[in-house]
C-alpha cells in the first residue's frame, strides 16, 4: 500500500472511537509485578517459649508501581491506540484518551519515527515506533497495545486499525470537510496504486471524501516549492480530527457510529455495545474539553537514519496532568 495513504487512516476514526467506546480494562497490562519480601523475627535461644508459640510474620507486599501507574489503575480513563498500516509498518499513530466522567477527550499524536528500542530487535528500522506492528511473534495489534502501553506508561485498552476508505465514507456521511487550504496543492505520482493526482486550490472550501483524502495525503508540490515531513503534517491531521468530532456531535451522530463500527475498512476490538454505552456518558462533551497534543521531542540522525527522540519529562508532565497528579 502506498505510504501516503497511511497519513489519513487514523484521522477520521480516532476521535470517534475514543469518544464512543471502551471498557476500562487493561488487557495488555505491562506494569511491573509486585515484589514479595518475607521476613521473620529472630528467636531468642535463651527463652523457653515453645516453637509453636513463636509469632509468624505475614509476607510484606511491596508496591513498586509509579504514581502514574497507580493513578491509571483507579482512573475511569479509556485509552485507544489508533493507526494505519504501510507494508507492515504502523503509521499516523494517535493515542486517544477519554475520561467519560468529565467528559474529556485528549489525543496525543505519536510521530512514526519515534525512537523505541525493543530488546532483540536491533535493526535501524526496527528501533522506530512504527515497526512494532510488523515484528514477528510480538507484533500485530496486541504488540501495538503492549509496547505503546510500556512506552507511554499507561494502559492501552483498545486498538483501532483504519483504512483510508473509511475517511472518505465518514466525510461524505457528514456532508464534506470545510477547510481553508493554505496553498495550492499540485502533485502527481504515476507509480502510486492507483495513480495519484492532487490539484486543490488554496482558499476556504468544502472538500468531498475523496478530495479530503487527497488533501491529507499531500506531501509536496511537483515543483518542489512545498515539502512536508511527518511532524509538519500532524497539525493538519489534528485539525481534521477536531472538525470531524464537532460535526459528529450533531444530529448525524447515529449515522457516524454506524459508518464507523460497520465499516469493513476499520478493525477494532471495540464492540458496538461498548461504544454506545460510553457515547451516552460522552454526549455532553464540550469543545474546550477536546485537546490535541504531539509527543514532544526533536529530530536526530543515528547511523544515517532519522529518529524522533521524545522528551520523557514532557511526556510525564502531560500524563500527570491527564490523570490529575499535578
Amino acid at each position: 500500500m502506498n505510504s501516503i495513504y497511511i497519513k489519513v487512516f487514523v484521522i477520521s476514526l480516532v476521535g470517534f472511537l475514543a469518544l464512543f467506546g471502551g471498557i476500562f480494562v487493561a488487557i495488555d497490562n505491562t506494569y511491573g509485578t509486585e515484589e514479595v519480601r518475607e521476613t521473620t523475627e529472630p528467636v531468642d535461644v535463651e527463652t523457653s517459649v515453645a516453637e509453636s508459640e513463636i509469632p509468624t510474620t505475614e509476607p510484606v507486599e511491596i508496591d513498586d508501581r509509579s504514581e502514574l501507574e497507580k493513578a491509571a489503575e483507579v482512573s475511569s480513563r479509556i485509552n485507544v491506540i489508533a493507526f494505519g498500516l504501510n507494508d507492515h509498518l504502523a503509521d499516523t499513530m494517535m493515542l486517544v484518551s477519554l475520561d467519560p466522567e468529565i467528559p474529556r477527550l485528549d489525543i496525543i499524536s505519536i510521530p512514526r519515527d519515534t525512537y523505541n528500542h525493543i530488546e532483540g530487535h536491533d535493526g535501524l528500522g526496527q528501533k522506530k515506533m512504527n515497526a512494532i506492528y510488523g515484528m514477528k511473534d510480538i507484533g500485530g495489534v496486541n504488540g501495538m497495545k503492549k509496547y505503546v502501553s510500556e512506552f507511554m506508561g499507561i494502559p492501552v485498552d483498545y486498538y483501532v486499525r483504519i483504512d483510508f476508505k473509511a475517511v472518505e465514507a465518514i466525510v461524505d456521511t457528514l456532508g464534506g470537510y470545510e477547510v481553508r487550504v493554505p496553498y495550492d496543492m499540485v502533485y502527481d505520482d504515476i507509480y502510486a496504486d492507483p495513480p495519484l493526482h492532487i490539484d486543490i486550490k488554496a482558499g476556504k472550501q468544502v472538500l468531498s471524501g475523496s478530495e479530503t483524502v487527497k488533501f491529507l495525503r499531500f506531501r509536496q508540490n511537483n515543483d518542489g516549492t512545498i515539502k512536508e515531513g511527518d511532524i509538519q503534517r500532524i497539525p493538519r491531521q489534528q485539525q481534521f480530527v477536531d472538525y470531524m468530532i464537532q460535526k459528529s456531535l450533531s444530529f448525524k451522530l447515529p449515522s457516524v457510529i454506524n459508518t464507523i463500527i460497520g465499516s469493513r475498512y476499520v478493525r477494532t476490538d471495540l464492540t458496538l455495545e461498548d461504544a454506545l454505552a460510553y457515547a451516552l456518558k460522552a454526549a455532553t462533551l464540550e469543545k474546550e474539553n477536546i485537546q490535541f497534543y504531539t509527543l514532544e521531542g526533536e529530530d536526530t540522525m543515528m547511523g544515517g537514519v532519522s529518529y524522533w527522540i521524545h522528551d520523557p519529562a514532557k511526556l510525564e508532565e502531560k500524563l500527570f496532568e491527564l490523570y490529575g497528579l499535578n
